[in-house]
């Protein structure tokens, strides 16, 4: 999937970082035991250490976006979706266990019937996804995709301010949904798309108003999540984190940005660097979420650009705004890499863009009741009431790893540092969590390599063992249950780290061991 001469390129570099190693080896060493010492820099070369240096503590989780399904009334002329999907959906959501949740909404999908505050006419669709996440006591971070104005974008709308904070009372005092821990005002604040249109000046007085209206309500263990920045590939806007602490202080409870990196910022490393940058700007006694994370492709990716512009093209259902590499195995091994590099930096969790593509539509044309759709999901639930193909409704690969991911790594997990040999795309990192242990791997690179797994702190343990491959056809290997939900492909393994287990890491494969329920 890479562009050809940057993948020799990065290949070059492994390739000397390696025989430089050698280099140093010959010129230490006398013939007759040469060998033995090549033999030494090989394995040394393969070693995957868990160290007992912890990264961070705790972890929030990984999760996902949910949310929307605003359109159901429109497309369906049903207030909201079946029992059937509604149960198809917590089933799935339950196997993946995931700690961390975002749900977002504006003023006309929640509490404005036209013009009138209202709190029960349109909040059927949010108040069964909040019933749900409090039932499993979920973290949820929620709020509006942008602010209102009055005239000029800096004008605050302070009518809005008032409903909008009367509805968030609502939700966590009167229905109680203590989940909500943070509140999220305005989405990618610093893109030209947003409410605010970039201008961090208007972000700020936004927030300035919110905690104030706040105050008028028993909301004080809400805090602030932002400030909700779209980097993409870059580490250039850190000034909105600096600013953010200097302007809005300890009404922030977390801060976060969005990422869509290209696939080779991840496969090559680089994306780890620039969540480093993130990381230490966020203040010391807070923690750091990535508030959106999916793929996107440009020049860099252009096989993949063009395989994801001709894949919209042919789907009626599928808008601009999609990612159709969703229905490919090879995604799940990319999401995998990304989140476990943000946990190797200290990040306190994820949320994936996003669960379901019947939750969002495209108005690429500015149809806003469109059925094309955002195409990033796990399934469509709705695949066969909206576009006539129940098929549509099935588990996609990316699931699979990520939902691994989001289940074993408990909230309050203490997260540690693992030391890597020098091979191109692997990954690993270790989460423990009331004395239970798992261990992800990930190789998101085309070779497969023999390595040796070890640790300074864990000895003797018995785990089990689940491991997914992506294959060249877009399908992958994995155990599943008849559910189509990750499935151990080896239980009870005693492994021994103290002297280290040895295993093969395939090409874009991941493997998880965990002994966790």
């Amino acid at each position: 999937m890479y562009n050809t001469l940057e993948m020799n390129k990065t290949n070059i570099k492994y390739m000397i970082s390696f025989l430089l190693s050698l280099v140093l080896v010959f010129t230490a060493c006398e013939d007759d035991d040469l060998n033995d010492k090549i033999a030494e820099v090989v394995q040394e070369n393969r070693e995957i250490t868990i160290t007992n240096k912890v990264v961070s503590t705790n972890f929030i989780g990984n999760g996902v976006q949910w949310g929307g399904y605003d359109l159901v009334p429109t497309w369906l002329g049903e207030e909201t979706l079946s029992e059937a999907d509604w149960n198809t959906l917590f089933n799935r959501i339950d196997f993946m266990r995931p700690p961390f949740l975002r749900i977002m909404t504006n003023s006309g999908w929640a509490y404005d019937n036209n013009g009138v505050y209202d709190e029960t006419t349109k909040t059927t669709s949010l108040f069964k996804m909040l019933d749900y996440a409090q039932s499993r006591n979920i973290e949820i971070t929620y709020g509006e995709w942008g602010h209102q104005s009055t005239g000029n974008i800096s004008d605050i709308d302070m009518n809005w301010i008032a409903n909008s904070v009367k509805f968030l009372n609502h939700l966590v005092n009167e229905k109680g949904y203590t989940v909500i821990k943070t509140v999220n005002i305005i989405n990618e604040p610093n893109g030209s798309w947003a409410s605010t249109q970039g201008n961090y000046d208007i972000y700020r007085d936004v927030q300035l108003a919110y905690i104030a209206e706040m105050a008028n309500y028993s909301l004080s263990n809400v805090k602030l999540m932002g400030p909700d920045i779209a980097v993409f590939n870059t580490a250039s806007q850190t000034e909105w984190f600096t600013n953010t602490e200097t302007d809005l202080g300890d009404n922030v409870g977390l801060y976060d940005i969005h990422v869509y990196p290209k696939q080779q910022l991840v496969r090559n490393g680089e994306f780890a660097e620039m969540l480093r940058v993130y990381k230490e700007n966020t203040p010391a006694d807070k923690q750091v979420v990535l508030g959106e994370i999916g793929f996107k492709y440009d020049a860099v990716d252009a096989e993949l650009k063009l395989e994801n512009e001709e894949a919209i093209e042919n789907d009626p259902f599928a808008g601009e705004d999609s990612n159709m590499m969703v229905y490919k195995a090879f995604y799940g091994i990319d999401m995998a890499d990304a989140l476990i590099q943000s946990m190797r930096e200290g990040f306190s969790g994820s949320l994936v863009w996003n669960m379901d593509d019947a939750m969002y539509n495209s108005p690429d044309n500015g149809d806003y009741q469109t059925t094309m759709l955002k195409r990033w999901g796990f399934w469509n639930i709705l695949g066969e009431e909206l576009i006539g193909n129940a098929s549509d409704e099935a588990i996609r690969p990316y699931f699979y790893p990520v939902s691994l991911l989001t289940r074993y790594f408990p909230a309050g997990s203490d997260i540690y540092n693992v030391e890597l040999p020098n091979k191109k795309g692997v990954r690993a990192v270790v989460g423990v969590n009331n004395g239970k242990y798992t261990i992800a791997l990930v190789n998101s690179h085309y070779t497969t390599y023999e390595i040796n797994l070890k640790s300074e702190f864990i000895s003797s343990v018995t785990l089990n063992k689940y491991m997914y491959k992506s294959n060249s056809d877009g399908s992958f290997v994995g155990e599943v249950d008849s559910n189509g939900f990750a499935a151990p492909s080896e239980i009870g393994m005693n492994l021994n780290f103290e002297i280290g287990e040895k295993m093969t890491l395939e090409g874009e494969s991941f493997m998880l061991f965990t002994n966790m329920d």
